[in-house]
């Protein structure tokens, strides 16, 4: 791996050099995001996601709550209890609206298959609701993955463990 990557820098000194010295502007960079997720060329996340829609339409809940983690490289707060009341979320902190529903979260993985990303993985429970999605958006970078965790399910908005009634959204920036 390190002797690629040396190898990777010296052609690119070398044609930024060649170029310099001919009087003529670099090259534009391309950049390889890496080749598709095995699951996304072989069309299995496609319809584990298509089964888990499934299931959570099944379910028939519209009022519940959980908790979510974003684990990213940026700048977050521990785990947010996520309320929704009739298939909206409330006060959902607005760096995690996008993800804040279950159809939400089901949405992130439909986009990460769409933009074929090369890394992605997602695992859904019984009912239907996202436990874990991780997304690897570009494969040789760093700090671009993001994992989204459902910890904790509860259906309904009161009552039988977690909190009853939304905190104020959190401030944070992503």
């Amino acid at each position: 791996m390190r002797l690629r990557l040396a190898a990777v820098v010296v052609v690119a000194l070398g044609l930024l050099l060649a170029t310099a010295a001919s009087g003529q502007s670099p090259p534009a960079p391309t950049f390889d995001r890496g080749a598709p997720d095995k699951s996304i060329t072989d069309g299995s996340a496609q319809r584990k996601l298509d089964r888990a829609r499934r299931r959570w339409r099944r379910a028939g809940i519209h009022n519940y709550r959980f908790e979510l983690n974003l684990l990213c490289f940026c700048p977050t707060r521990g785990p947010v209890v996520v309320f929704v009341r009739n298939d909206r979320p409330v006060n959902a902190p607005a760096a995690l609206r996008d993800v804040a529903t279950v159809r939400r979260l089901h949405r992130a993985v439909q986009r990460a298959i769409d933009r074929k990303v090369p890394g992605l993985s997602f695992r859904a429970d019984r009912r239907g609701v996202p436990r874990e999605i991780g997304i690897d958006n570009i494969k040789q970078a760093i700090d671009d993955e993001v994992t989204y965790r459902v910890d904790r399910f509860w259906r309904g908005t009161k009552g039988r463990g977690g909190p009853d009634t939304p905190a104020p959204a959190p401030r944070f920036a992503l």
